[in-house]
């Protein structure tokens, strides 16, 4: 149910003067640890990002699209698209597909 929260938030943002929630999108300034993976799931934990924005922390780590398929392959992160864009967010506790 991550997709229904990232299509709520552009809702309400479209209607709304100020919508916030703590897994909103931030931009592409994240914090690089030099972990890519830990790095990954730290910042998916409360901001999904956008497909640019894991491509520079990739690039940043000098590592490639694999982690993202192995943490995908594992249940920890998933992959959503809205209005056009590609996301990737944690997976919320508990919940399966």
């Amino acid at each position: 149910h991550e997709e229904v929260i990232i299509q709520a938030y552009q809702i309400f943002s479209e209607r709304l003067d100020h919508v916030e929630y703590l897994i909103g999108y931030e931009g592409n300034a994240f914090v690089f640890t030099g972990n890519a993976e830990e790095d990954l799931l730290s910042i998916t934990a409360v901001h999904p990002m956008r497909e640019e924005a894991v491509n520079v922390l990739l690039a940043k780590a000098n590592a490639d699209w694999s982690i993202i398929h192995k943490l995908i392959a594992e249940n920890h992160l998933i992959e959503t698209a809205y209005d056009g864009k590609r996301f990737y967010m944690r997976r919320l506790s508990g919940y399966q597909r």
